[in-house]
C-alpha cells in the first residue's frame, strides 16, 4: 500500500542526505559498491546501482518515484562534477528550462513562460526559493552556489504547495544543513583569466544537541569581456560569500536550524552590447559612414563604449526553520525568512557606443522581504494523508533610475516604489482507493495586495502617481496516480496556475499608471516513471498542455504628444503550450552511468495584437482593426502575433551526460565527465523577429579527476564549454533610423583544476 511506502520514506527523515540527488536526468546519487577494490586495485570496477531518491516537493520526504509531479533534483555533488555553479547553469541538466541576462536582470523560463518585465513590479512565472523561502524578485538570486544539499526543479505550473507566482514552475534549492559529524573540505581553483577560487566548509557538534556549519567561498577572475574603448574588462569575478548555521535539537521530536548567509559581488558585468542589426536593411550606428572607431568583434569578445558599467551588489538572508513532531505521523514546521538584497548599477552606457551620449548614473534594484511559512502533515489512517498550511509574504522594493544627456545631469529621475502583502492558504489530501490507485485533492488560496508609488523628474516636470490593487485567486490540483507494480507509476493531473497583477515601474510617466492584470493557466499533464533492468535504468516520460489566459507581455509604445517610447506590460489575451519530456537514468555496466533529458515543445500566441516599433508606419492588420488596449484602440500599425512562438521557448532541447569510474591503483581512481546540452533557435521578443534571435547550438563540458578510493583528496582538471561557441543569451531591438539588437553573451569556454581536501 502507498501509504505503506510513504511511512517507509517518511522514517528516513529530512536529513537523510546520503539519498537526496537527482531524478532522471543528470545529477543522480549513485549507490556504488566497492568491493575489493582497494585490496585489488585495477582488477575491479565500482559496481553502480540506481539508488531510492528523496526530495521535499510536497512538505514531506519521500520517494521521488512516488510523487506524480514533473520534477528533477540535482545532487550538490552532481552539481560540482558537472560545473553548475549558479541557477543559470542548471539548463544543461534540466529539461525545458532557459535563462538569460536582462541588463539589469535575470531571466528564467520554463516551457515558455518566464517573465514579462525586467523591473521591481514583474515577478517572474518560475518561483525561485531557497531553502523554503521563495524570493521577491529574480535579482535577489545569490550569483552562486555554496554548499549545497540538492535543487530540485518542478516543471509545471504548481497551484497547491509550491504556488507563489508558479505559473511555469519552481526552482527550490537547499543548503547542506549542520549535522553531528566533524568533518570538513577545502576547494582551492585555478583557470584561466587568472581565476582564483577557494570554497569549502567545516561542520562540527558542540554539544549531543547542538551542531554547527560554517560555508564559504571566494572567486576572482579577469573580466572575459573588454571594453577596448576604456581599456577594461567586464564579466569579471570578485564575490565573497559566508554562511553560518546552527542546529539545535533540544529533543527527538524538536530541533531548530537557524541559517545566516551574506554575500558581497562586485564583479562588472558587461550588461548590454551592441549585437548587430534588428532591420536587414538599416545599419547600425557602427555601420554609419563615417563612424570613427572600430565595430564590435563578437568572435574575440571586444566591445566599444565610453562608459565602464558597475555592479556593487550586497546581500544578506536569514532562515529559522523549527519541526516539532507531534506523534509517529504527524508533524508542523515553521520556517521564518528575511532577506535584504541591494544592487547598484552605475555609469552605464545607454548607446552603447564610444560616442558621448546619455547614460545612467545609478540603477538602484533594492528589495526586502520578510515571510512566514507554517506547514502541517499527518497520516489520516493507513490509506490518507494530509498537507496543509499558511503562508505570508512582505515585500518592500524600490528601482532608483538616474538618466543623464551629455548635457544636462539629472535629466530624468525615477523613484519608483513598491509594496506587497501576500497571504495564502493551502491543503492537499492524498487518499488510497485501492492498493494502486491513489487519489490527490488540493488547493491554494492567494491574496495579493500592492501598493505603488512613482516620485519622478523628467526635464525639471516633477510627476507623482500612485495606485494600489487586491488580486485573489484559488489555484486547485487534481492527480490520480495508478502503481500497477512496484517500480511503475502512471499519473495525471490538472492543475490551476496564477501569477498577480502589478504595476509597470518603467512606463511613461506622463501616463496614468501601467496596471496589468494577473496571469492564469490550467495546465493538464500525464506521465510515467519507472524502473526497470533490475533497477539499473529508470525512465520517466510526461506529455503536458498548458492554457493560458491574460499572459503578461511587455510591449513598447510611443507617445504621441512627446514621441517618447516606453514599455509596457499587457495581457496577451491566450497561448498555448504543449509539450512532451523524456528523462533517463541508467547505469549499463560497471564504472559507467549515463544521463539524459530531451524535451518537444509547441508554444503559440491566441489572439494577440500589437505594435512592433520597428515598422511604426505598416499597414494594421485586418484581425487588429478595432482592437483596444486599456480602453483606447491600438495605434495604426498594430500586427497580428496570433501563431507566433513565445519567446525563449525552443522547439527542441536535450541534454546526455556520461559517467565514467575506473581504479588505476589500489588507492587512486579516475573520474572521466561529460555533459552536453543543446537547443532549437529561440525568438528573444513576441514578434519572431529573424535578427533578434539565437539560432540552434550546444554547449559541451568535460572534466577528469583523479581522486582517493576514500574522498580525502582529489584532482579535478575541467573546462566549460570546451568548444568555445557563441551565443546570445538574451536580447531586445532598439528601433529608429539606426535599428540594432543588443543583449547579453554567454560564457566562452573557461578551464581551469580543482583541489579537494576533505578531512
Amino acid at each position: 500500500m502507498k501509504s505503506l511506502q510513504l511511512t517507509r520514506v517518511r522514517a528516513l527523515g529530512l536529513g537523510a542526505t546520503a539519498l537526496f540527488g537527482g531524478c532522471l536526468v543528470p545529477g543522480q546519487v549513485w549507490a556504488q559498491t566497492q568491493g575489493n577494490t582497494a585490496a585489488s586495485g585495477t582488477e575491479a570496477l565500482r559496481e553502480i546501482v540506481l539508488e531510492e531518491i528523496v526530495v521535499t516537493a510536497e512538505k514531506r520526504a519521500e520517494g521521488l518515484q512516488n510523487i506524480p509531479i514533473a520534477i528533477t533534483a540535482v545532487s550538490g555533488a552532481t552539481l560540482e562534477k558537472a560545473g553548475v555553479k549558479e541557477v543559470g547553469d542548471l539548463v544543461q541538466l534540466a529539461p525545458s528550462l532557459q535563462f538569460g541576462t536582462r541588463s539589469t536582470n535575470v531571466f528564467i523560463a520554463m516551457r515558455g513562460i518566464g517573465q514579462a518585465g525586467q523591473d521591481i513590479g514583474s515577478q517572474s512565472g518560475v518561483t525561485v526559493s531557497l531553502d523554503g523561502v521563495p524570493l521577491l524578485n529574480h535579482f535577489m538570486m545569490n550569483p552562486a552556489f555554496l554548499d549545497i544539499e540538492r535543487v530540485e526543479v518542478l516543471r509545471g505550473p504548481q497551484g497547491t504547495i509550491q504556488g507563489r507566482n508558479a505559473t511555469g514552475g519552481a526552482i527550490n534549492v537547499y543548503s547542506k544543513g549542520p549535522t553531528d559529524q566533524t568533518e570538513g573540505e577545502i576547494g582551492l581553483t585555478a583557470g584561466n583569466y587568472s581565476r582564483l577560487g577557494i570554497k569549502g566548509f567545516m561542520n562540527a557538534p558542540l554539544s549531543d544537541q547542538i551542531m554547527a556549519r560554517i560555508s564559504f567561498q571566494n572567486d576572482r577572475a579577469d573580466g572575459w569581456t573588454k571594453n577596448a574603448f576604456l581599456n577594461r574588462r567586464n564579466d569579471d569575478a570578485d564575490m565573497t560569500q559566508l554562511r553560518g548555521q546552527l542546529l539545535v535539537k533540544p529533543s527527538e521530536r524538536f530541533s531548530v536550524n537557524a541559517l545566516v548567509d551574506y554575500m558581497r559581488d562586485r564583479g562588472d558585468p558587461s550588461f548590454n552590447v551592441l549585437l548587430g542589426r534588428a532591420d536587414p536593411a538599416r545599419p547600425t550606428p557602427a555601420e554609419v559612414p563615417g563612424y570613427a572607431y572600430p565595430a564590435n568583434n563578437l568572435k574575440d569578445l571586444t566591445f566599444y563604449f565610453n562608459e565602464p558599467g558597475q555592479r556593487d551588489v550586497e546581500d544578506i538572508r536569514a532562515t529559522l526553520t523549527a519541526r516539532m513532531e507531534l506523534g509517529s505521523n504527524t508533524s508542523i514546521t515553521s520556517t521564518t525568512g528575511y532577506i535584504k538584497h541591494d544592487i547598484d548599477l552605475t555609469n552605464l552606457d545607454v548607446d552603447l557606443t564610444p560616442v558621448v551620449g546619455s547614460r545612467f548614473d545609478l540603477i538602484g534594484l533594492y528589495a526586502e522581504q520578510a515571510t512566514q511559512e507554517f506547514t502541517a502533515t499527518t497520516d489520516l489512517g493507513d490509506r490518507a494523508d494530509l498537507v496543509a498550511g499558511l503562508f505570508y509574504m512582505h515585500g518592500d522594493a524600490s528601482e532608483p533610475l538616474y538618466l543623464s544627456s551629455a548635457t544636462v545631469k539629472n535629466l530624468l529621475i525615477y523613484l519608483p516604489n513598491e509594496k506587497l502583502n501576500s497571504y495564502a492558504s493551502y491543503v492537499q489530501l492524498r487518499y488510497n482507493l485501492t492498493d494502486n490507485l491513489r487519489a490527490t485533492a488540493g488547493g491554494r488560496y492567494t491574496i495579493d495586495k500592492k501598493t505603488y508609488e512613482m516620485d519622478a523628474t523628467s526635464g525639471g516636470n516633477h510627476y507623482l502617481l500612485r495606485d494600489k490593487d487586491t488580486w485573489k485567486a484559488f489555484t486547485p490540483r487534481f492527480v490520480l496516480d495508478y502503481t500497477p507494480e512496484e517500480n511503475t507509476l502512471v499519473y495525471t493531473s490538472v492543475s490551476r496556475g496564477f501569477k498577480s497583477g502589478g504595476f509597470n515601474t518603467l512606463g511613461d510617466i506622463t501616463q496614468p499608471v501601467n496596471v496589468f492584470n494577473p496571469e492564469y493557466v490550467w495546465n493538464y499533464e500525464v506521465g510515467t516513471k519507472g524502473k526497470f533492468f533490475d533497477k539499473r535504468l529508470r525512465m520517466g516520460l510526461t506529455a503536458f498542455y498548458a492554457d493560458y489566459t491574460n499572459l503578461q507581455q511587455t510591449v513598447f509604445r510611443t507617445n504621441e504628444q512627446t514621441g517618447v517610447r516606453f514599455p509596457k506590460v499587457e495581457n496577451a489575451s491566450a497561448a498555448k503550450i504543449k509539450g512532451i519530456e523524456l528523462e533517463f537514468e541508467a547505469a549499463p555496466t560497471r564504472g559507467l552511468k549515463l544521463s539524459g533529458a530531451a524535451t518537444r515543445l509547441d508554444t503559440e500566441y491566441g489572439k494577440f495584437c500589437n505594435n512592433d516599433p520597428l515598422y511604426p508606419n505598416v499597414p494594421t492588420a485586418a484581425a487588429c482593426v478595432g482592437v483596444l488596449s486599456d480602453g483606447k484602440p491600438l495605434p495604426p500599425g498594430a500586427v497580428n502575433l496570433e501563431g507566433n512562438t513565445l519567446t525563449q521557448a525552443p522547439k527542441w532541447q536535450f541534454n546526455l551526460s556520461g559517467e565514467y569510474v575506473f581504479p588505476i591503483s589500489e588507492n587512486l581512481e579516475v573520474t572521466a565527465r561529460a555533459d552536453y546540452k543543446w537547443q532549437s533557435n529561440v525568438y528573444f521578443d513576441i514578434y519572431n523577429n529573424p535578427l533578434n534571435t539565437q539560432d540552434a547550438y550546444g554547449l559541451i563540458n568535460l572534466s577528469v579527476a583523479l581522486g582517493t578510493f576514500d574522498k580525502t583528496w582529489s584532482l579535478t582538471g575541467w573546462v566549460r564549454n570546451a568548444a568555445d561557441k557563441r551565443y546570445i543569451s538574451q536580447a531586445v531591438t532598439r528601433p529608429g533610423a539606426n535599428a540594432y539588437t543588443s543583449g547579453s553573451v554567454g560564457t566562452p569556454r573557461m578551464y581551469g583544476a580543482t583541489l579537494y581536501h576533505r578531512f
